[in-house]
């Protein structure tokens, strides 16, 4: 399923017309694996993560925790060998899993998930969190909360871009990437109101900010969040809607 995202903030035009608070358009492609417990496929225009699940299933006996859970994270680069960045993203995607699986619920096992990048053209991260999201809840793996991620960069002149693409990461001076839980408050709308936490998960961030810059990225990211969440579950229906009727 693919929708445009239109995000907050007037500003001039990017590449491909977009405004400065506006993401790309999103598709998410789910179950694609035969063989994963559960896999997606996010996609945001140029940028694409494909996502495996594997599990729970029983640890090996190096790795058994018999107080929960163990997450392990692959992050294959788009060409080449794994590098110390895609080791660091793992263990930052790692940290944020851990943080919304509730692994106190299947001691000595093993959630393992896999990540390839397929397309790369800026917010990879983001796109990879988002793939790994869909791809838990498409294995049925319980999890505390949902999120969503979003990446936004600080171009020369200090101006916000939301999910910029190659060109506009290489030009900033800073990058910020948050991911933020969320839920749907049922009582505020018949389908529920988007309500993105005012908590992040997780940040990641590169360059040179001041903490205004990066009190503006959060409340961008924010807003972009909840954006992500709203195509995030018409995705999930539409995918039920499409297995119910197959």
């Amino acid at each position: 399923m693919s929708a445009d995202a239109p995000g907050p903030g007037p500003g001039s035009s990017r590449a491909r017309g977009r405004l400065p608070g506006q993401l790309r358009t999103l598709v998410c492609e789910r179950s694609v694996l035969d063989r994963a417990d559960g896999s997606a496929r996010w996609t945001q225009e140029g940028s694409s993560v494909l996502a495996a699940v594997y599990g729970p299933r029983q640890a090996k006996l190096q790795k058994e925790d018999a107080e929960r859970a163990v997450v392990e994270v692959v992050y294959k680069p788009c060409s080449g060998p794994q590098g110390h960045l895609d080791r660091s993203l793992e263990l930052e995607i790692r940290g944020i899993l851990e943080g919304v699986i509730p692994l106190g619920m299947h001691p000595r096992t093993s959630i393992m998930v896999v990540l390839q990048v397929l397309q790369e053209d800026g917010s990879v991260l983001s796109c990879a969190l988002n793939a790994a999201c869909a791809a838990l809840v498409d294995a049925g793996v319980p999890m505390n909360t949902m999120y969503a991620s979003v990446t936004c960069a600080l171009t020369p002149d200090e101006q916000l871009l939301l999910d910029p693409d190659a060109g506009e990461e290489q030009a900033a001076k800073a990058r910020f990437c948050f991911t933020f839980p969320h839920h749907f408050d049922l009582t505020k709308a018949v389908d529920g109101e988007a309500v993105v936490s005012t908590s992040a998960l997780g940040c990641r961030s590169h360059g040179s900010f001041s903490s205004d810059h990066l009190l503006d990225a959060f409340q961008l990211t924010r807003l972009g969040c909840e954006r992500v969440a709203i195509f995030g579950r018409l995705s999930l229906t539409k995918s039920f809607q499409a297995a119910g009727s197959a």
